[in-house]
């Protein structure tokens, strides 16, 4: 493949309708419910990128955790970004944990795994005040996906869900494509970081989540990680939401 169809194949907004105008929609959601309802901000209190806004429904807990780790293919982003996400989790009588991390090319991808492991361990300490943790379910989007499966994997907490939403679950495509700049992947590490090829027996049920308009690559990185995650013998289920792109997918959760 050319360098320009493999560019092409990995560039998430040229299947988009607009997705300047979702990310810009989705932020001043995102800000809007920070005035209504407002979050605990925190971090691990060594690393500044270790950190999240965490939202508690009214009352006493303890409660459901959905907590989120966003895209931006490891370089873009903050953790406010997926903020809107939280009041429909808060609907439904569930905490909401808007996971950050440091970016590339400052952060690698094994710090950024690190970073969202311990703001996951603190929103989970946080919400002891709250009456504790029900169950836990771990999410993350694109590069996120990624990171979350990481941290599912290497944390060692108890995780009941993973949702998995337009990811990237092989990362040896990208060494040769204009995502790497920043990343500085080779071969070798890029497979290392991969899920599809990590160790998969030890993964929690997984909902793997794709939109009918994310790349064909992506398309098939999906199918292709819940085919290796029923092959390991763990619970998969694979979700193509019709009439969506890789940003309004998170509309539609």
């Amino acid at each position: 493949m050319t360098q320009q169809g493999l560019d092409r194949d990995y560039s998430p907004s040229l299947f988009a309708r607009d997705y300047e105008a979702t990310l810009a929609r989705q932020a001043v959601e995102g800000a809007e419910l920070v005035i209504r309802h407002r979050p605990r901000r925190l971090d691990d209190g060594k690393d500044p990128a270790a950190r999240l806004n965490l939202f508690v429904p009214e009352g006493a807990g303890p409660w459901p955790l959905m907590a989120f780790i966003h895209g931006g293919y490891w370089q873009a982003l903050d953790h406010t970004a997926t903020d809107f996400l939280a009041e429909r989790y808060l609907a439904r009588g569930m905490a909401f944990a808007s996971l950050g991390y440091g970016l590339a090319p400052e952060a690698s991808i094994e710090t950024m795994s690190e970073q969202s492991a311990r703001g996951l361990a603190v929103a989970l300490a946080a919400l002891d005040e709250y009456g504790g943790a029900g169950s836990v379910t771990l999410g993350g989007h694109s590069a996120g996906a990624q990171l979350a499966c990481r941290v599912a994997a290497e944390s060692g907490m108890r995780l009941d869900e993973l949702l998995l939403v337009s990811g990237v679950y092989d990362l040896t495509p990208l060494v040769d494509t204009y995502v790497n700049a920043p990343l500085g992947l080779d071969r070798a590490r890029a497979r290392a970081l991969s899920p599809l090829f990590g160790e998969l027996a030890g993964l929690p049920p997984s909902r793997v989540m794709i939109a009918e308009h994310d790349p064909p690559a992506f398309r098939s990185q999906g199918r292709d990680f819940v085919a290796a995650l029923r092959a390991a013998g763990r619970e998969a289920s694979f979700v193509d939401l019709p009439g969506c792109d890789h940003f309004n997918i998170l509309d539609h959760l």
